[in-house]
């Protein structure tokens, strides 16, 4: 019975909702869903922003999830968990020269935010 009465109290901590899943997410830890999905989120502003130049002509391809997680000249672009220190973050905000697009303004927060957080999410093939 006791055994019972501790599960409960763990059960209620863990914040459950209704559908079985836990309450909250996109934390990336925990055991919770990632909010940002590579292939619906990130592609999509890698087609729209990046690929004319880093679409597969050598250095950085950003045209498929391998390319994104294999790097480029300048090493890996991606620490997964760890956007804020991920190159992929770093230099199109242009805080680590040279900033992206390198003739052009810097991207905006709504721009790289998704990339950050999907990094901090793990950088998953979603």
């Amino acid at each position: 019975m006791r055994l019972c009465a501790l599960l409960l109290l763990a059960a209620c901590s863990l914040d459950v909702e209704p559908s079985g899943g836990l309450a909250g997410g996109g934390s990336g830890g925990g055991g919770t869903q990632p909010e940002i999905s590579f292939a619906l989120d990130i592609l999509p502003l890698f087609q729209q922003d990046c690929q004319i130049c880093h679409g597969g002509a050598g250095g950085l391809n950003l045209d498929n999830y391998e390319g994104v997680i294999a790097g480029g000249v300048s090493g890996p672009v991606v620490n997964p968990g760890d956007g804020a220190n991920s190159l992929l973050v770093r230099r199109p905000d242009g805080c680590l020269p040279p900033g992206m697009p390198r003739d052009g303004e810097h991207c905006t927060t709504t721009g790289i935010g998704p990339v950050a957080q999907w990094i901090d999410e793990g950088a998953l093939d979603n």
